[in-house]
């Protein structure tokens, strides 16, 4: 029984502690995120994807290498659609 009361005194005393620093403080100097940045990231990372497939087909053309650059020109393509979407919302 004291084990209980032992756990359960330390368990509250670790949320009134933590409970109080875990306020986090509000900063005036915080901007959002600029509009479409997700948008523009996904497509950076797809086209970088795409060139180190391009590179890699070049250099040996495989069937597989060849399946993986086709998905990757449609995950860019969608990429592309997706912030040409966002743009154009902003607009």
């Amino acid at each position: 029984m004291n084990i209980v009361r032992t756990t359960a005194a330390g368990f509250a005393a670790t949320l009134m502690i933590g409970g109080l620093g875990a306020v986090a403080p509000a900063h005036a100097d915080e901007t959002a995120p600029e509009p479409c940045s997700h948008q523009q990231a996904q497509y950076d990372r797809a086209s970088a994807k795409l060139a180190k497939l391009t590179e890699k087909w070049q250099a040996n053309p495989s069937s597989e290498t060849k399946k993986a650059k086709k998905a990757q020109v449609q995950r860019v393509a969608k990429a592309q659609a997706r912030l040409e979407k966002c743009q154009a919302a902003q607009a």
